[in-house]
């Protein structure tokens, strides 16, 4: 669709669109012409959830987990059991009043429920004065009920009813609270209160829009009060729980540990020990000095023996150093003889020079030297019994060796006990080896209790400061409490009118493009062409009765003129032997205007001077009708008057433009379906002509309705489908030509009737009627022709 064509469907419809948006904005006019006031207020929560304090001094800020602490309170805010309580609290103030205050209730709501609660309600309602309970911070609830009413009854009116709530599903209050049609205390006029984070602050505002401004504000003040009480109550309570938790552990955990503790002091007791690593250790280190010391003594004391034994040994030799002693005597003596011998040989031999006596003081020399060496060898002998080794007189060995006796004797009473001792030692060890191993299997239990216990401990302080934590974080505060409207917000009139008109405007314009969208008719011949898949004529406009400025009978006869010259040409570019060209008409539905273009076609080719013959069936045709009024709904829609002018020329009989010997009717028999050419026709008919046409018109009657001679179809020189613009091109119509077009397609074409006369630009250009400057110019411009002009 161009532009051009968009805006010509705008302005065909211009009436309907500005019609139907006047109207719906003058039925939303009506319709909200007592409007129903609400009132709004508002109230803001500070949280602290973001950027309040905290005891956890290495808390970091996470904006995740600020996201879901804000997704929770407003979750809570939301919840069906604070919208329940708000809902009962409210119902509960009202019902105690004893009359209407409009800080609470207006006078007509007031009397409308007291219509509308039945009298059993009224029997949960606490009366009487009390005064039990006063103190309102222990409640949890600021002091906002209205004077005269108590707490303390006004707590136990609360719960009864919210008790009686929750027994059933078939009470009063639960049927108020759960059906839509109450406007102030069911859950779906609750549910309108918006709750929402103010940007990313620690603030949460509460708004409200309700048709009473006491109800307005109460609502929010009973809701901030709810709502900062459940939140604390849910964080309390999961921090409290936590904390129950690990004192619980942690109580057990002591248990354990005091358990262990009590083990290992009784096994202590059981083995004498008090300091098991101490007294391991001392035990150890004596019995490695006793060892050492034992084994010294066990050398010393075999030392002791030894010389004791040498000693006694030297003791024992006294009597054989004795004899030795006269042995040297008498060797000393008898040297003595022998050296007096030689004394007295050598004497003797110098002035004698005996050879015998030589020979005997030899002798004597060599007994002399034997002699010394054996008393010297004697002497020595004697020395060393009579002398240590050491070289100490054998007169001081004694005490020595009695000194060594008494030592060894020392030595083994101290051995003696060193192995009376170790045999102790050996006993403690066997007790002590076992008792450290079971010492470090009770110490290891002492250790992972006491190592549970310090967890836990942690644990339970960690818990506490969340605790604590938590008492600060849901310590919600109304930083500015809901207030009271004076005045109703604007209503929105104003929008819902423009609103309706533009609707209205949109979805007629919507509709009107759909149906031109989905519009599947002919409509002109290039949409014919693409649906019938023929060449096209031409098309012919519908003779409506008013054309306006438009220069009807112009288009008309050019675009016949264009219709027959089409003709021409066709027989032009397809020669034929024979001299006369017969021209079939036909349609595939009644009514398509096929007499009146066959007829037109044939007066316009006469008047270029051809000899012509038109051929009709004989069939009683129903006059069309003309309407005698404009429709009325036309009228106002401002649309065309759809009403056929009758009086047009082109509409004229053809009786009134050609000869009687031109225009034959012709009988539909058997015989007219064996015809073959237009001189079967003359001649089933008795009708002879006095000359020879040029073209022969053939109408044919519809071709659902009517058979057709197939032959005279097949040898005619051309066939022309006649169909109107404003109808659909259905599968009976295809299925009717199906035939013609397998045995002559080429020699069929169509023309439409009946179009829309700004239909005809495409063929003739921009219409003839007068227009304005301004309208040429417009007209450009949608056309995007910024720079042309008509003429040169």
């Amino acid at each position: 669709m161009k532009i051009i064509d968009f805006i010509r469907l705008i302005l065909k419809h211009l009436a309907l669109l500005i019609i139907v948006p006047l109207f719906l904005a003058l039925l939303v006019l009506v319709l909200t012409s007592k409007p129903s006031f609400e009132y709004s207020s508002q109230t803001v929560l500070y949280t602290g959830l973001a950027t309040g304090s905290s005891v956890e001094m290495d808390k970091t800020f996470n904006y995740f987990a600020t996201n879901i602490a804000f997704d929770n309170l407003i979750n809570i805010i939301n919840s069906r059991e604070t919208q329940e309580e708000v809902a009962v609290r409210l119902l509960t103030t009202h019902l105690m009043l004893s009359k209407a205050d409009p800080k609470y209730i207006s006078k007509k709501l007031f009397d409308e429920l007291q219509l509308k609660i039945p009298k059993e309600i009224y029997k949960y309602v606490e009366k009487g004065s009390n005064n039990k309970i006063q103190n309102t911070d222990s409640l949890g609830y600021s002091n906002s009920l209205p004077p005269g009413i108590n707490r303390y009854n006004y707590e136990k009116t609360v719960q009864r009813l919210l008790t009686l709530m929750r027994s059933s599903n078939d009470n009063y209050i639960y049927e108020l609270l759960n059906y839509d049609d109450d406007k102030h205390y069911s859950l779906k006029a609750l549910s309108s209160i918006q709750a929402s984070r103010i940007n990313s602050s620690d603030l949460i505002k509460m708004s409200y829009t309700v048709n009473d401004p006491g109800i307005c504000q109460q609502t929010l003040a009973i809701y901030n009060e709810v709502c900062i009480k459940n939140y604390k109550n849910i964080k309390e309570n999961r921090s409290d729980a936590v904390v129950k938790y690990f004192e619980e552990q942690l109580g057990l955990a002591n248990n354990n540990l005091k358990m262990a503790e009590d083990k290992l002091l009784e096994f202590n007791k059981s083995y004498n020990i008090i300091n098991y690593y101490e007294q391991s250790k001392a035990v150890a280190v004596v019995k490695e000095d006793m060892e050492v010391d034992y084994n010294n003594k066990k050398a010393q004391l075999a030392g002791t023996e030894a010389s004791t034994k040498r000693l006694a040994e030297k003791l024992n030799i006294q009597e054989y150093i004795q004899n030795e002693n006269n042995k040297v005597l008498e060797k000393k003596k008898l040297l003595g003889d022998i050296n007096y011998q030689i004394a007295f040989n050598e004497a003797n031999l110098e002035p004698n020079k005996n050879e015998n006596l030589l020979s005997k003081l030899n002798e004597l020399k060599k007994q002399r030297e034997s002699l010394t060496n054996d008393i010297k060898k004697a002497v020595d002998d004697i020395y060393r019994y009579q002398n240590s080794t050491d070289g100490v007189p054998i007169s001081k060995v004694l005490p020595d060796w009695i000194n060594s006796v008494v030592e060894a004797e020392n030595l083994k009473a101290k051995i003696n006990v060193m192995d009376q001792q170790n045999k102790k030692f050996g006993e403690q060890y066997a007790t002590y080896a076992p008792a450290g191993a079971n010492i470090k299997r009770i110490e290891r239990e002492i250790s992972v209790s006491e190592q549970g216990y310090l967890e836990l401990l942690h644990g339970l302080n960690l818990a506490k400061l969340k605790l604590q934590d938590n008492e600060m974080s849901s310590n919600l505060k109304a930083i500015d409490p809901p207030f009271y409207p004076l005045s109703p917000n604007p209503t929105k009139r104003a929008i819902l009118i423009i609103a309706a008109a533009f609707v209205g405007g949109i979805l007629t314009l919507a509709i009107i493009l759909v149906m031109e969208y989905f519009d599947d008719t002919l409509k002109n011949s290039s949409r014919a062409s693409k649906k019938l898949g023929l060449p096209s004529l031409g098309m012919m406009p519908k003779m409506i009765l008013d054309a306006g400025s438009i220069n009807l009978p112009f288009i008309q006869q050019r675009l016949i003129e264009i219709i027959t010259q089409n003709i021409l040409q066709y027989f032009g570019s397809n020669p034929s032997e024979r001299p006369v060209k017969t021209i079939v008409v036909f349609s595939t539905q009644k009514m398509e205007g096929k007499t009146v273009l066959a007829g037109n076609i044939a007066k316009t080719l006469k008047q270029e001077g051809k000899k012509v013959l038109m051929l009709n069936y004989d069939s009683k045709q129903e006059p069309i009708v003309q309407q005698r009024k404009f429709p009325i709904i036309n009228k106002l829609l401002g649309y065309q008057d759809p009403r056929i002018d009758l009086d047009n020329p082109f509409l004229a009989d053809v009786a009134t433009y050609l000869d009687k010997t031109e225009y034959y009717s012709y009988k539909i028999d058997h015989l007219f379906y064996e015809a073959k050419s237009y001189l079967d026709i003359l001649e089933q008919n008795n009708i002879s002509l006095n000359y020879n046409p040029d073209f022969v018109i053939i109408e044919l009657p519809a071709l659902i309705y009517n058979n057709y001679p197939a032959d005279l179809v097949t040898h005619a020189d051309l066939s022309i489908l006649v169909c109107r613009s404003n109808r659909i091109w259905t599968d009976a119509d295809q299925s009717a030509i199906s035939n013609l077009l397998v045995t002559s397609a080429s020699k069929i074409k169509f023309i439409v009737n009946g179009v829309s006369i700004n239909e005809t630009e495409s063929v003739l250009g921009d219409l003839p009627k007068k227009r304005s400057k301004f309208r040429k110019k417009i007209k450009a411009m949608f056309k995007f022709q910024f720079f042309s002009k008509n003429q040169i």
